[in-house]
């Protein structure tokens, strides 16, 4: 599986979809400059904000997104360390994620 670099993404919002998401880990990349990242697909989806290792397995420590279902999460601007890259996984099987990025 390769990760997916967002770094270079600068216009907002900026939506993606991301089809066949399995159950490990996909990693995804963020620009400096989202503030806000929304995530949710059409199966449960498991969001993974520490510990992320592309293709790695999903570890205990995730948000469960409910299928159907959005949730953003807010990141830190300033001089505040912050997270560079998540990583999303289908909690079975496959799904189709959305993936959001904003800067608000």
């Amino acid at each position: 599986m390769a990760v997916l670099d967002y770094s270079t993404i600068n216009e907002y919002p900026t939506v993606k979809v991301i089809a066949s998401v399995g159950t490990t880990q996909q990693e995804i990349t963020l620009p400096d400059t989202a503030r806000t990242i929304t995530v949710g697909g059409d199966a449960i989806i498991y969001l993974v904000l520490s510990g992320v290792s592309d293709g790695a397995a999903v570890p205990t420590d995730r948000i469960e997104i409910p299928a159907n279902q959005l949730l953003e999460v807010s990141l830190p601007s300033g001089k505040v360390q912050r997270i560079g890259s998540v990583a999303i996984a289908a909690a079975s099987g496959t799904a189709n994620a959305q993936f959001i990025l904003e800067a608000k």
